[in-house]
């Protein structure tokens, strides 16, 4: 009766260790799905017109668009264009990153977030109007 006592209860342990790890898994992949869809999907369109609204009444503006393959950018103050260039486009493990000349930002969800203002080891302001470190242009409708 022992041997079977002791061999029940160590086919119960690994049982309860196998579902264990399968129940980890199971959560580890759902959250992992989760937040991969929170990145860049790959079909997703960056074209269009970009609007900052938390700043000066949505003063700035960045447009993109896409002629021959090769996306480029103006940057808006109001009517005047103050940047203008291409647009780099760079992916690293499901976030997709573009810079607009010297202004760097992560694309995500039809927004581009871009970090005003730098450090006292990286001194850089981008938009000098805006006391926001975060500044997040929405795309308009």
């Amino acid at each position: 009766m022992k041997k079977v006592s002791k061999k029940l209860a160590f086919n119960t342990i690994v049982m309860a260790a196998l579902l264990s790890l399968a129940s980890f898994k199971s959560i580890r992949q759902t959250k992992d799905k989760s937040t991969a869809a929170m990145y860049y999907s790959s079909d997703q369109e960056i074209t269009g017109v970009y609007v900052l609204t938390s700043c000066e009444n949505s003063r700035f503006k960045i447009k993109i668009e896409k002629k021959a393959g090769v996306y480029s950018f103006l940057i808006f103050d109001k009517s005047k264009i103050i940047s203008k260039g291409k647009v780099i486009k760079q992916k690293t493990d499901d976030v997709l990153y573009l810079t607009f000349g010297k202004i760097g930002g992560t694309y995500n969800a039809n927004k581009i977030q871009i970090q005003n203002y730098g450090n006292s080891m990286n001194e850089y302001v981008h938009f000098t109007q805006c006391d926001e470190k975060y500044l997040s242009f929405i795309k308009s409708e």
